[in-house]
């Protein structure tokens, strides 16, 4: 009787799966975070539409809504280090979101989970990874002020769904851009 031969995996195969698990991951995570955000955002409005009042009940929801999105972001992910990493992000997006919440809340609440989703995902082994991950939190603050300020329902709608996907785009960046360089 033989054994099987026991050979080292592909780095590139392994890498290509932590980028399907991340992505996977990305698209359960995103409805849950939306929730999150929309009856978040639903507790600074009032049925007038007027943005004077504040309604606790609507923001206690959003805010319990929080740990699953990056429950689902770890877990599905595969990330080993998931349980410490949500509970980093959670804190992260209170306190990113709390500080950027003071010039708008839904900013805050977007930039929040946008660096809490870059610390939760699996890492795939790719040089200068976190450098594009925080890239993309940068340019998905730039990208809803700039909403904001110029198409207010676009800047809501995007704060809700460019977060997480911008994490996926950046990983895709950072493994091509890995890939090109010479060894």
């Amino acid at each position: 009787m033989t054994l099987p031969s026991v050979t080292a995996p592909d780095p590139a195969a392994a890498i290509e799966g932590v980028r399907r698990r991340n992505w996977i991951a990305i698209m359960s995570a995103t409805p849950l975070m939306m929730f999150s955000y929309f009856t978040y955002a639903a507790a600074f409005v009032d049925a007038e539409g007027d943005r004077s009042g504040f309604q606790l009940e609507l923001a206690a929801i959003g805010l319990a809504v929080v740990p699953f999105v990056f429950i689902a972001l770890g877990f599905l992910s595969r990330n080993p280090a998931a349980p410490k990493r949500v509970l980093q992000a959670m804190g992260l997006l209170l306190v990113a979101g709390l500080s950027i919440g003071l010039l708008d809340p839904l900013l805050g609440a977007s930039v929040g989970f946008c660096l809490g989703g870059a610390l939760v995902l699996n890492r795939p082994q790719i040089p200068r990874l976190m450098f594009w991950r925080y890239g993309a939190v940068a340019f998905t603050a730039v990208y809803t002020v700039v909403l904001f300020v110029v198409a207010l329902p676009a800047g809501v709608f995007t704060g809700a769904v460019l977060p997480l996907v911008m994490l996926g785009f950046a990983d895709e960046y950072a493994a091509w851009s890995a890939a090109r360089e010479p060894d």
